[in-house]
């Protein structure tokens, strides 16, 4: 018992161990999936930052050179000297240099008329100038693939200011002061973009960096709180729960003691009454019938009663596992036989029609006799029970079809059982719809032993019933003994 309790509770601390690393597992996957989901949206707000910042450095530059437009083109006694220094100039100027000088970063700028190759805009370029020229807005960006490597692209309108008409507002097709045609924009008109290549490699190594740690310290919280966990269920749920139980087994086994020592007293001077009876029957064969109708009720009533205590003691053996099946070879004759010395007394006192049919060619079967007597006496026992007087209690003991079975029929034509209750009837100390007739004998074991002890055979027990029209119970034992070679 010891033993079984420990392999139970081992169970559960298992199914609880399975049950917290289902929940961890499923946690850092959707933790995971949904950090993978936000590390992209961070590589990206990052890098957007950093295009916004190197925007606005650019507009400074572009601003300064166009606001410094007079000081540049006019000299000191005040005549106008253009000097070839203007915004646009001096803007692509410092981002070409800037390009040259950093590590894979490119600065440029583009527009719809081209006045050189260099303005040319390529797919994304065109893409954010019919953006800004559509939609209204003034930047575009998107992360994408640049000369085979990841890239985060970004793109800023150009508006066209005050100081820009003098070189490309109207008339329309007039040379400004640089020698181009001017196009006749107006103020507020798109003038071009400033395009910002940034590659992102450095950002994605840093970011899967921060995931790998965040992961990390994810598991490690997990485990902590699952340890914790643990710990606290085994101090503070398992102990106290095993010890409770352990106490309970220690009440138990102490009531199954006394109640087989009960049993067992009892036992012993219920044998000799029977015994005593029998010899008083030998002996005063002619003495007066009134007082042999006494002493057969004073036998009967006791080997009842004697029945009820061998099944108390063997209930007691059998949650104790001290109940052993003993095999050899049976004859199913010499077992009906025994039972039928016990219950054909009943079966008369009770005006209940009992009869037999063996198999002729029934084989021998390997197995425990006194627990196939035991099984049979109380199905036999349980027909008489519940059978009205002037009703039938058959007994038939066959081979099953495929002769690897004996199987043993006890049939009555008593009140019969719901369905609702086949299961419980075979439980410990339930005895459903007894009483409802009126009060009957019995301590609710039997049909609870015979389940028990056919199923320490290896076999099956079955009923069918039909309530007001009687029962059958169907028990199957192999012929070659238990499968476990009790």
């Amino acid at each position: 018992m010891q033993q079984g309790r420990k392999q139970t509770t081992r169970r559960l601390s298992l199914k609880l161990v399975a049950l917290v690393t289902v929940v961890v597992v499923v946690a850092a996957s959707a933790y995971v999936v949904w950090t993978q989901s936000r590390q992209s949206d961070a590589v990206e707000s990052k890098v957007l930052a950093e295009a916004r910042t190197l925007n606005t450095e650019m507009s400074a530059v572009w601003d300064y050179i166009d606001d410094s437009q007079g000081a540049i083109n006019y000299n000191s006694d005040g005549s106008y000297d253009f000097k070839g220094i203007y915004c646009s100039m001096a803007g692509k100027a410092i981002a070409q240099r800037f390009t040259n000088a950093s590590n894979n970063y490119v600065v440029r700028y583009v527009r719809e008329s081209p006045r050189t190759a260099t303005d040319e805009p390529d797919r994304f370029e065109q893409t954010a100038l019919n953006h800004f020229t559509v939609g209204g807005s003034s930047e575009y960006y998107e992360m994408t693939e640049y000369e085979g490597r990841s890239v985060f692209r970004y793109a800023s309108a150009l508006p066209v200011k005050r100081n820009c008409l003098s070189c490309h507002g109207e008339p329309a097709g007039v040379p400004d002061e640089t020698g181009f045609l001017r196009e006749g924009m107006k103020l507020g008109d798109v003038a071009g973009a400033v395009s910002i290549i940034i590659p992102v490699e450095s950002y994605v190594q840093e970011s899967q960096r921060e995931f790998e740690s965040s992961v990390a310290f994810f598991c490690l919280l997990a485990a902590a709180i699952v340890a914790a966990l643990l710990l606290a269920m085994r101090r503070w749920v398992s102990a106290p729960l095993e010890q409770a139980n352990r106490q309970l087994e220690n009440e138990s086994q102490q009531k199954s003691d006394f109640l087989a020592t009960m049993s067992h007293e009892l036992r012993t001077p219920l044998s000799s009454i029977i015994a005593f009876t029998d010899i008083w029957e030998k002996s005063h064969a002619a003495e007066d019938s009134d007082e042999r109708k006494l002493v057969e009720e004073i036998k009967q009533n006791s080997s009842v009663l004697l029945n009820m205590v061998n099944n108390t003691i063997d209930v007691a053996k059998l949650e104790a596992g001290r109940l052993s099946m003993q095999c050899s070879d049976v004859d199913m004759v010499d077992v009906v036989e025994a039972v039928f010395a016990v219950a054909e007394p009943l079966a008369i006192k009770e005006g209940v029609s009992l009869d037999r049919t063996v198999d002729p060619e029934m084989p021998f079967l390997h197995s425990d006799a006194e627990a196939l007597r035991k099984i049979m006496l109380n199905l036999v026992s349980n027909g008489l029970k519940y059978t009205p007087e002037g009703g039938s209690v058959q007994v038939s003991v066959r081979a099953s079809a495929d002769g690897r079975q004996a199987v043993m029929r006890v049939a009555d034509t008593g009140c019969g059982i719901r369905p609702d209750n086949f299961e419980a009837i075979f439980k410990k100390f339930d005895r459903p719809g007894a009483g409802e007739d009126g009060p009957i004998s019995g301590s609710g074991l039997g049909l609870f032993l015979v389940k028990s002890l056919t199923e320490k055979l290896g076999g099956t027990v079955g009923v069918e019933s039909e309530v007001g029209r009687g029962s059958v119970f169907t028990v199957c034992v192999p012929f070659d003994g238990p499968a476990t070679g009790e």
